[in-house]
């Protein structure tokens, strides 16, 4: 079906809607259908409701870019962590306290279980 006109709350053409659906109504769209012989109108309205809840990191790292900068967390007393991320070009962020380093690099050197998503947005101190 293709869309012939779209309407908001309010527009002429809603008041019906408006009554019947209140403050759950999004908009009242007429549609035509693909023989072109009938005129359909639909509303659109709000059925529920929800905290929006952040994306998991689960779901980022899945979605994530090999290319991408992150920061990986490692404690001052990991010596060898600290030298491994410096072996793979990483850099210290003072901001953060963590080393920042490409994804891909990252997971090379076997330090994935070490990345905080969405932590390098706190590292403004380091140049990518």
């Amino acid at each position: 079906m293709n869309i012939i006109k779209t309407f908001r709350p309010g527009d002429d053409g809603t008041k019906k809607y408006s009554d019947k659906y209140g403050q759950q109504l999004c908009a009242v769209r007429y549609r035509r259908s693909q023989c072109k012989k009938t005129v359909y109108t639909t509303v659109e309205i709000i059925v529920a409701e929800r905290e929006a809840y952040p994306r998991s990191q689960a779901h980022r790292a899945a979605n994530a870019k090999p290319t991408e900068w992150v920061a990986l967390k490692i404690a001052f007393d990991e010596l060898e962590l600290r030298n491994e991320a410096k072996r793979i070009g990483g850099r210290w962020s003072k901001l953060a306290k963590a080393w920042v380093v490409k994804r891909k690099l990252a997971e090379g050197a076997e330090l994935h279980h070490r990345i905080v998503e969405g932590l390098i947005d706190k590292c403004l101190d380091v140049d990518m």
